[in-house]
C-alpha cells in the first residue's frame, strides 16, 4: 500500500516497450496526471481507498467479483478496459 504513494506514470512498465511509449505519449503533463491519480486513490472522502474501506466485506467481494468477470470477459486482451 505504501508503494502507491510513490506511484508515477512515467515509471510504468510493460512487456512491450512500444506500449510504454504509446501510453506515455498520450499524457501531456506527467505531474498533473500523477496528482490526479493520487487524488483518485487517496482522497479521504472520494478516493478509491476511502470508499473501499466504507464497504462491508460482502460488498467488497461483490466488487472484486465484478472486476474479475470483466477481466475474464476480456480474456486478457485489454479490449474491455480500453473502452472503460
Amino acid at each position: 500500500m505504501e508503494g502507491l504513494r510513490f506511484l508515477k506514470v512515467q515509471d510504468l512498465q510493460a512487456t512491450r516497450p512500444e506500449d510504454v511509449e504509446e501510453i506515455l505519449g498520450k499524457i501531456p503533463d506527467f505531474e498533473s496526471f500523477n496528482q490526479a491519480l493520487h487524488e483518485l486513490i487517496f482522497d479521504p472522502q472520494l478516493g478509491i481507498l476511502a470508499t473501499w474501506s466504507d464497504l462491508d466485506a460482502a460488498r467488497q467481494m461483490e466488487e472484486v467479483g465484478r472486476l474479475l468477470r470483466w477481466g475474464r470477459a476480456d480474456a486478457g486482451r485489454g479490449l474491455v478496459w480500453s473502452s472503460w
